[in-house]
Parts: C-alpha cells; sequence; structure tokens
C-alpha cells in the first residue's frame, strides 16, 4: 500500500480526538523492559510487501516526552478483547468482507504497555488471521527485539483496518470509518500506556491530523490522553533501508516516554 507525502484520499473528523499535550503520564511497571542496545540495530533487508512512496525524510527534532508519576487512564471499555474479536469476524460492514479469508484482530499482551498500530492486514495475514506475520512482520520483531529489547508477546500489535484490502490497495475512508471503533475499543480495553503509529493512515487516524508523515514524525501527539509516536511502516523500511536511522530516532521517543532503564 502506499503512503503519500501530500493529504491523500483519507479524511478524519477534526475533533475525532483529544490532542491536548498536557497529560503524559507514564508509569513504568515492576520487572518490564530490558535497557535499549546504544545505537541502531542492524536490520536484514529483503523484498517485501510495500509501500510504493513514502514522503522524504525530516530529521526528527529533539523532542522530550514529559513524564510524569501518574498515568492518564482511559475510558472503561465494557466490551472484553475476546468478544470484541468474535465481533470484528462477523462484521460485514463494508466490502472487505467479500473478499477477505478472514478477519485480523490483534496479537500480544492485552495488557501490554506498548501498542503499535500499522494499516491493514497483507496476504499472509489474511491467510493465518495474525497481523504482522509476513516479512514486513518479521522487521517489525527486529525492531522491538533488537531497538527496545522487548519481544512480540510483550507488546500489542494491530492494525486500523481488519480486513485486507484487495492487492493491498490504500484503504478508503468508508473501510476505515467501519474499521474505527473497533481499534477504538482495542486500545480501550488494553489501556497502552504509549501507542507507535506505523505508516501515515495510522498516524492521520491517531494523531486527527491530515498531513504528511514528515509532519508528524519527531512531534508530540496524543490519542484520547495516551501518547502517539510516528514512525515509518516496516513495509517502507524493507524497500528504503536508508530510512532505519530515522526510525531508530522515533524509538529512542519510545524509550524516553516509558522511561526505560539506557
Amino acid at each position: 500500500m502506499s503512503e503519500q507525502d501530500t493529504a491523500g484520499k483519507l479524511h478524519y473528523p477534526a475533533d475525532l480526538h483529544d490532542r491536548s499535550l498536557a497529560g503524559w503520564g507514564i508509569r513504568r511497571r515492576r520487572g518490564d523492559l530490558a535497557s535499549p542496545v546504544a545505537g541502531p540495530p542492524e536490520i536484514p533487508v529483503s523484498d517485501s510487501r510495500a509501500l510504493d512512496t513514502e514522503p522524504e525524510v525530516l530529521a526528527s527534532p529533539d523532542v522530550g516526552l514529559e513524564k510524569t508519576s501518574e498515568r492518564v487512564s482511559p475510558a472503561v471499555n465494557p466490551l472484553g478483547l475476546a468478544d470484541l474479536a468474535n465481533l470484528v469476524s462477523d462484521c460485514r460492514k463494508c466490502s472487505l468482507c467479500e473478499s477477505r479469508i478472514q478477519t485480523v484482530f490483534g496479537v500480544g499482551d492485552p495488557q501490554a504497555r506498548l501498542m503499535f498500530v500499522g494499516e491493514a492486514p497483507g496476504a499472509e495475514e489474511d491467510r493465518t488471521g495474525e497481523p504482522f506475520v509476513g516479512r514486513a512482520g518479521q522487521l517489525l520483531d527486529r525492531i522491538v527485539s533488537q531497538g527496545l529489547k522487548l519481544t512480540r508477546e510483550q507488546v500489542y500489535i494491530a492494525n486500523l483496518l481488519k480486513c485486507r484490502p484487495p492487492e493491498n490497495r490504500d484503504p478508503q475512508p468508508v473501510e476505515v470509518a467501519s474499521c474505527q471503533p473497533y481499534l477504538e475499543q482495542q486500545i480501550e480495553a488494553i489501556q497502552p500506556q504509549l501507542i507507535v503509529a506505523l505508516g501515515r493512515p495510522a498516524a492521520m487516524f491517531l494523531t486527527g491530523q491530515e498531513t504528511s508523515l514528515k509532519r508528524l514524525r519527531g512531534e508530540s501527539h496524543q490519542y484520547k490522553g495516551i501518547p502517539v509516536v510516528v514512525t515509518y511502516h516496516p513495509a517502507f523500511l524493507l524497500r528504503q533501508p536508508q530510512y532505519k536511522a530515522d526510525c531508530w530516532q522515533d524509538l529512542q521517543q519510545v524509550i524516553a516516554a516509558l522511561d526505560l532503564p539506557r
């Protein structure tokens, strides 16, 4: 799927989310998270289903994410993840239900401190029912393990869309609108302390800003009181490995915001 540098087809209401920059409260839980590596890890690059285009690079400014001793509490969600997954599996809100093999809900720790949100399932994800299992998923696993010293099981991974768009095309507004409540309820159920938006569609949705990825990277964002860090989609990094250093810059925001040991 392609990411455009300029404003594209997706349109989100300006008042969709609370984007106040105050209240970045983060709290470390006992026993979590080992020290990150000192520099950007070497991540093997191979061909993959990847984004056709990506915004030109803009070096991230030094942005310090404010930390406080109290965590902002998201709204209580009455629907648990298991019930929500069942609801998603029966969804027929848009035409993607006609072409999918199965829905792709999410995977990982249901109480994860860190959540990753991508764009949409690909062919492998549609076949297995699990997000980020193809080559882009393997790269994401390396980013998590080598960059953050975490495992896939310690984070939660989901996509903006729960069904694969045909030929991996860009999500259409009606599809985003149909899946939006599911992702919102996932986030409310998990209550992560930080969300990483992978690629422009996820970044636009979570920040409520319809602009280029280069303008969103390196800035402070929130989704309903939860800090959001914007970075490149792993599929794009497979095709454009020179942007790995910029992704590493973005990971520094995650490390700082979660107060990980260095």
